[in-house]
């Protein structure tokens, strides 16, 4: 009995200490990256604390500024936060939820390479792959989804390999909390949602109750129920204010976000295998190249356990391949990812970060499970010495550039286009409301200052629709970029002759023109 008592004790303090690393690491990476400013400018950042703040501060708050594509679970965490004018403009709102998400992501991932090793020192090494990423340390100061992704993967991979390994059903249903959170984050988890439940179908059926139906058709009906829930409310949703609960699919499938696979111009038309290359690409230089490379070796050892065992643990570890299946299909059609070549000469040269590298934190989704696998490397006796000294040479280099093991997206992050308008109205804005197209400018409208209820964009409902109308029935201000492709306003006003009588062009940019009323316009809006 003692001895148990100092096994668990030992348990507890490795997990606490692990928490205190966890929590260590996440404040040091967010002060650094808030005190150089680059938590903000950082791809779609600004969009998601708009999005969050729109639902209390906007012409026409509520839930159904929720959103239309973008899933809401982000949104939603930040609002106990968002409120707050200070944790919106710097960000503090989506940082608080992507730092937790990196704590418990790490802490789970240690709690799953333990259940596979029993071998502390080497789930400590797997968690190390997870944590020192400095991909994953940037992206937990942001408001992206990327970390709460993250987290609620390794979360449920832990409750499928518990419930696997325990047959306790509990774990099952942490599982399916952690999938149907996982649906309302991106739709990459549905593929995760249709594989999980054939997993649950086979490992029922195979390793739990011996063909005993009723116990099988329980767990799934129970998985299904659970798992399912979230993305059900989504289209729920969906269809109670768009009227489509394949909103989402239809929208991304319009000329206006594909064509001819061709995508914002960027070249989609492409092979089966060429697909998969591009995406490992990805998750070679978000993760790193000699982790990636452990882990593939990970992999297959963990087969080779599994069926010395005769365990369905594997499929368990097969399962984050779904995703990875379902970026391939997507990146055949709608999904651009444009990153350097994985080549010889880009490993080996020091600026390899400072190139274009859109949309490659998509390859930060399969981390945690890069570095679950590099498990079974670093639980080999004298093999984990040679493969971490390899880790700490990417280690290292983070700190004294020589080359590139892996692609460090904070190296290059791009300021935020048009300056000199968000200068100029900061200087000159003097009241009113402004007539603006937030999926045109949502960074420059966040840039700017202004209170959200200060803009009619396209979520403010009848003031919306009317001031396309008459725009001086309630703008003072217009600003438009007819150039501009994800300018909505510039596409309404197109054909229409005389919207901009009533005001008069004070600044014109390189395709930018911010128009101020000549006339008050007919009601104001308190």
């Amino acid at each position: 009995m003692k001895r148990q008592i100092h096994k668990f004790n030992q348990v507890i303090t490795v997990e606490i200490v692990l928490l205190g690393l966890l929590f260590s690491c996440s404040l040091i990476a967010t002060y650094h990256f808030f005190q150089t400013g680059l938590n903000i400018p950082y791809a779609d950042a600004v969009a998601r604390l708009n999005l969050s703040r729109k639902l209390i501060d906007n012409l026409n708050p509520g839930m159904a500024q929720l959103g239309s594509v973008w899933l809401p679970l982000p949104q939603l965490l930040m609002l106990p936060f968002i409120w707050n004018d200070w944790m919106w403009r710097t960000g503090m709102a989506g940082a608080i939820m992507s730092m937790l998400s990196y704590i418990v992501g790490g802490f789970f991932l240690y709690k799953s390479a333990f259940l596979l090793s029993k071998n502390k020192v080497a789930s400590l090494l797997s968690v190390t792959v997870y944590a020192l990423n400095i991909n994953m340390l940037y992206l937990q100061t942001t408001a992206m989804s990327e970390a709460i992704f993250v987290a609620l993967l390794s979360v449920s991979t832990y409750g499928f390999l518990k419930w696997t390994i325990t047959k306790m059903r509990r774990y099952l249903v942490y599982a399916a909390f952690a999938v149907s959170s996982l649906t309302l984050i991106r739709y990459e988890a549905l593929a995760y949602l249709l594989g999980s439940i054939l997993l649950v179908l086979i490992v029922s059926t195979f390793q739990h109750y011996k063909i005993n139906w009723r116990k099988i058709e329980g767990d799934i009906i129970l998985y299904i129920f659970v798992a399912g829930l979230g993305f059900a409310l989504w289209t729920l949703y969906l269809t109670a204010i768009f009227n489509d609960p394949l909103f989402w699919i239809n929208y991304y499938a319009t000329e206006k976000v594909t064509s001819d696979g061709v995508v914002q111009g960027y070249s989609q038309a492409k092979p089966f295998l060429a697909a998969v290359w591009q995406y490992f690409t990805s998750i070679s230089w978000m993760s790193g190249i000699i982790p990636v490379g452990t882990a593939l070796i990970g992999f297959v050892l963990a087969g080779i356990e599994s069926i010395r065992k005769k365990s369905l643990t594997f499929l368990v570890l097969g399962l984050p391949l779904s995703i990875f299946l379902v970026m391939v299909l997507t990146l055949q059609r709608n999904t651009p990812i444009v990153q350097p070549f994985l080549t010889f000469i880009n490993i080996l040269s020091v600026d390899t970060s400072l190139s274009t590298g859109f949309n490659i934190r998509y390859g930060i989704l399969l981390l945690p499970w890069v570095a679950l696998l590099t498990v079974y490397v670093f639980k080999i006796k004298y093999l984990n010495i040679l493969f971490f000294m390899l880790f700490s040479v990417q280690l290292l280099n983070h700190f004294n550039p020589q080359f590139s093991p892996m692609y460090e997206i904070p190296r290059q992050i791009y300021p935020k286009p048009d300056s000199d308008l968000v200068h100029f109205m900061q200087q000159n804005y003097n009241g009113g409301k402004i007539l603006i197209s937030a999926s045109g400018f949502e960074d420059q409208m966040f840039l700017m200052g202004f209170p959200y209820r200060t803009y009619i964009h396209e979520g403010a409902g009848k003031y919306w629709d009317e001031a396309l109308d008459r725009p001086a029935r309630y703008a003072d201000w217009i600003i438009i970029d007819m150039n501009r492709g994800s300018d909505w306003l510039a596409r309404e006003m197109k054909g229409k002759q005389y919207w901009n009588w009533d005001h008069e062009v004070v600044w014109e940019g390189e395709s930018v023109q911010v128009y101020k009323i000549k006339t008050q316009p007919d009601i104001i809006i308190e």
